[in-house]
């Protein structure tokens, strides 16, 4: 498919070409003036879209593939030590879709493709009436792609290759699931490269990612990194430079909301205690531990980012509130603490009291990030 720009769009994006970057000296572009607190701020989501979402999707992607060349190997050949490399590209790969996370705006949300590879628990009895079904195996690469969102993505896969923490033994794994195995994979893979086409642009991908795309004919129809840059701008989705950032920390809103009130809340609380997030792999504190430690990438401007870069929404928080942004690391600290201190497998120890304290350090979270999005109002 073809990217749909607006003309006026274009011509922003022409300035941005002849510049190399937006410039911020000479921001004057189409009839719009940004003021020196948007040329901050639009310097500031700049680096947020080619430091921190591009790098995640591009790293999400390049896992995926892996994973899914490992998972052909594992049907070709299934041994333990075949099991254990899936095993651990499943878990490379999951940390960057956990951090990833931090945004589900754009792409993830647009083409539903986080229910589509994260939806859980598993539909066991579902998955078991497939397996069974010689009409539905018949042609499961082809038809994968629109099964029920509780029998494909990581936990589809989950499920086939681990069992109570553990790798499965190859020799528990029948033929019928590996190749359904291999289906799933494909299509995770396919879905993470659309998320990287999506905000990248399907030109800056490699060859192999537009290959992938092109041959199931879903290519997006958005490139939200060029989006997000040109927030402020006819054509964008954001209709001013500050609406753009505070999307931004809208976005960490939203998953430690879900952490805390969903991910880990729903079994705490009884209101679901088989809304457990991966608990084939016990991998569960690791998945909301990720999630916050995506939260605090995209906050201090950088993958890996320990401390906030120069060109950070902590960073400039910290300019205009400097108690605010202070707030913002002691309680993205306190956090991921309280969660790392919650007893594994959390399956197994979802009702310990250190669970409530994790829950509570994620509303705190909130709070404060809830009034550091007012500061940039300011």
């Amino acid at each position: 498919m073809k990217k749909f720009f607006s003309f006026s769009l274009w011509v922003a994006i022409a300035a941005i070409v002849s510049l190399g970057i937006i410039s911020c000296s000479d921001s004057e572009n189409n009839g719009v003036e940004l003021t020196e607190k948007e040329k901050s701020l639009q310097k500031i989501n700049i680096a947020y879209v080619n430091n921190n979402v591009i790098p995640i999707y591009k790293n999400l992607a390049d896992r995926t593939i892996l994973l899914l060349e490992a998972v052909e190997n594992l049907e070709q050949e299934t041994t333990d030590a075949n099991v254990t490399k899936v095993c651990d590209l499943w878990k490379s790969s999951r940390e960057y879709w956990e951090w990833s996370e931090a945004f589900l705006f754009g792409a993830a949300s647009k083409y539903s493709i986080d229910p589509h590879i994260d939806t859980w628990p598993l539909d066991k009895t579902a998955l078991d009436n497939l397996l069974n079904s010689d009409r539905m195996m018949e042609d499961i690469e082809n038809t994968v792609a629109n099964l029920n969102n509780g029998l494909v993505g990581y936990h589809g896969l989950e499920y086939i290759v681990f069992r109570e923490g553990q790798n499965r033994p190859a020799v528990e794994m029948p033929a019928k699931e590996l190749r359904y195995a291999v289906a799933v994979a494909k299509d995770l893979a396919l879905s993470c490269c659309r998320l990287e086409a999506a905000w990248a642009g399907m030109e800056n991908v490699t060859a192999q990612k537009r290959e992938i795309i092109e041959e199931a004919e879903m290519e997006p129809e958005d490139n939200f990194g060029e989006q997000m840059e040109l927030a402020g701008f006819a054509g964008s989705i954001w209709k001013t430079v500050g609406l753009g950032s505070e999307q931004i920390i809208e976005g960490c809103i939203t998953i430690v909301d879900e952490v805390g009130n969903m991910k880990i809340g729903a079994p705490y609380t009884g209101e679901d205690i088989n809304y457990i997030e991966s608990p084939h792999a016990y991998n569960s504190i690791q998945d909301f531990e990720n999630n916050i430690m995506g939260v605090q990438f995209a906050l201090f401007g950088e993958l890996n980012a320990t401390s906030e870069k120069d060109l950070s929404l902590v960073a400039y928080i910290k300019s205009v509130d400097p108690a605010a942004a202070k707030a913002v690391t002691d309680a993205l600290s306190a956090c991921l603490e309280k969660i790392r201190a919650m007893p594994r497998p959390f399956v197994l120890n979802y009702s310990d009291p250190k669970v409530g304290e994790a829950i509570d350090a994620c509303e705190d979270l909130n709070e404060v990030l809830t009034a550091a999005k007012q500061v940039l109002r300011k």
